[in-house]
């Protein structure tokens, strides 16, 4: 019985080292491909963006500088509705495909609820200094700011006041 067993781990061993492929790295693998995952830098977003547009959806967008520069241009692409029905779903395709922009960089759900009362807590406190936020949603856990007609100077010690860590 061990001897059976013994003999079984060395055919397999056997087998293994002769189909391997001669590399260096002296590990069996059942694929030669690798992965890798690479970390897109927020401020890059736009430009990933703009690539994937361009080069796998035909549009001829030039490089933004920032992502208002992004919108600007977008917005003066379609000149009817079906065109920005198809200019939506490509945009909606760059960045479901490069993850640009997901508030869930964890699709984890103690995660995002965890985000969501936070953000919650954070709007009633805001509120609570007269500054106008609606509440977060369960869909959409980060705070909206961007209504606020305020600078960002002016608001980060009341986010500061109401618990908020940059």
């Amino acid at each position: 019985m061990i001897k059976n067993r013994f003999v079984t781990a060395l055919v397999v061993l056997f087998f293994a080292t002769t189909c391997s492929t001669g590399t260096d790295s002296n590990v069996v693998s059942l694929s030669a491909e690798s992965t890798t995952t690479s970390t897109i830098a927020e401020e890059d977003y736009p430009i990933v963006l703009t690539q994937c547009l361009n080069e796998e959806k035909g549009y001829d967008i030039v490089t933004p500088f920032d992502i208002q520069d992004l919108k600007t241009t977008i917005s003066q692409l379609s000149t009817s509705k079906d065109e920005e029905l198809q200019l939506g779903e490509d945009v909606n395709y760059c960045i479901n495909k490069y993850n640009l922009w997901s508030d869930s960089s964890s699709q984890n759900p103690e995660e995002l609820a965890k985000l969501y009362d936070e953000n919650l807590e954070l709007a009633k406190c805001l509120r609570e200094k007269g500054i106008n936020v609606p509440d977060p949603t369960q869909q959409e856990p980060k705070l909206d700011l961007s209504g606020l007609k305020s600078s960002k100077d002016s608001i980060t010690p009341l986010l500061q006041e109401c618990g908020w860590e940059k």
